[in-house]
């Protein structure tokens, strides 16, 4: 399921002193759905080697699969490397096996971890030891859903009539961290009573059997979203799956007039940072790697479809 931290738990890892120690050489690709072997073995030796550094290859070969891997075999040699392939969907054995025929050389000690919500996948290119995470208690996504709503571990500070809605808000995340994680930004920094009622009373839990939870459903529209952030928000449309960094995106935004100040282009970047940090702390964007890029995650495109959806 969409939600549950694998991502996370694999960013944990990843970014653990004991893995950063212990590897020669650590590479974390997202993947996503546009799964094509010869980009995703251009952004690892990418990652690996940067372009600049080595601009024949992917300005003169930018798309010759084989002289890539030639290359990509070359740097890997004698290297123990952890690869961690994010968000894996694709089920073809082909596309795998063509991928991954640089590194069955590989040093001793070398693993790739894929994280994938299709079993399918995991059946293809598992050949070790495979581990599915399980939803929470609704005891553990309280505390989720309270540190982003509240900044706390818990409802000692605050009027338990809060506790009381938040429990049942959290009941219905079914136990799905992201769920918890979203809503607990959405009601960040809001204190008032009626605010989490309406949220609780709102549409968004109108659903059927049929429709699914509150991961899976367009429904999800129907929660608060500051009129300002619509657009920004919305440009991601085009860019699912897209790794972006904050300063180009403030930038994409200005092109397009998202942005609107009567004071310059830094007033305008300044608005746009702005504006990129507020969707960040409603939870829309997940780190991608350890070089200051983000990626949009599937609630955020659930909500972007709702959102889209309201407007047309």
């Amino acid at each position: 399921m969409g939600g549950l931290g694998k991502t996370t738990l694999a960013q944990l890892v990843y970014n653990d002193v004991r893995i950063v120690n212990h590897f020669d050489l650590q590479v974390w690709i997202y993947v996503s759905d546009d799964f094509d072997v010869t980009r995703v073995t251009k952004k690892i030796l990418n990652s690996i080697v940067p372009e600049q550094d080595d601009s024949n290859i992917f300005s003169l070969h930018f798309n010759d699969l084989n002289r890539l891997q030639i290359k990509l075999k070359r740097e890997l040699s004698g290297k123990k490397f952890l690869l961690v392939l994010d968000d894996v969907w694709t089920q073809n054995y082909n596309d795998w096996t063509v991928l991954y025929s640089p590194f069955e050389a590989y040093s001793p000690g070398s693993k790739i971890v894929v994280t994938t919500r299709m079993e399918g996948v995991s059946s293809i290119i598992k050949t070790g030891a495979g581990y599915s995470l399980a939803k929470l208690s609704d005891h553990d996504c309280l505390q989720v859903f309270t540190q982003h709503s509240l900044g706390t571990k818990d409802f000692s500070e605050h009027d338990q009539d809060l506790k009381e809605i938040g429990e049942k808000m959290v009941k219905k995340c079914d136990g799905l961290p992201l769920a918890a994680k979203t809503l607990g930004g959405l009601l960040r920094g809001k204190y008032d009573v009626n605010d989490w009622r309406d949220v609780l009373n709102s549409k968004i839990w109108d659903i059927s059997e049929e429709e699914g939870d509150i991961m899976t459903s367009s429904q999800s529209k129907l929660l608060s979203f500051p009129p300002h952030l619509n657009k920004c928000f919305a440009y991601f449309v085009i860019h699912k799956g897209y790794e972006f960094q904050e300063q180009k995106m403030v930038l994409l935004w200005m092109a397009e007039g998202f942005l609107q100040s009567e004071n310059g282009v830094n007033k305008l970047e300044n608005l746009g940072c702005k504006y990129f940090r507020e969707l960040k702390s409603r939870s829309f964007f997940e780190k991608s790697d350890s070089n200051a890029l983000f990626v949009m995650h599937d609630l955020s495109m659930i909500l972007l479809n709702g959102l889209l959806e309201k407007h047309t």
